[in-house]
């Protein structure tokens, strides 16, 4: 489960993370036990999908020698 971590903590299994790290927690109980606590919040992806548009190119100038 995929939490950001509100304040620092460390864990034998899963490490130390501070404040605004983003962690795949394994084991689901004791994230959503994190969570409950406040010390963590879960993430939700709201991903946009990116759209590149084409536009059309104005009058190009070109340079000469004369």
């Amino acid at each position: 489960m995929k939490i950001r971590i509100l304040e620092s903590i460390a864990n034998e299994v899963e490490g130390a993370f501070g404040a605004g790290d983003i962690v795949d927690w394994k084991d689901k109980k004791e994230a959503e036990q994190l969570i409950k606590a406040g010390v963590a919040e879960k993430v939700t992806s709201k991903k946009k999908p990116k759209t590149e548009t084409a536009s059309k190119a104005d009058e190009v100038e070109t340079a000469t020698t004369e």
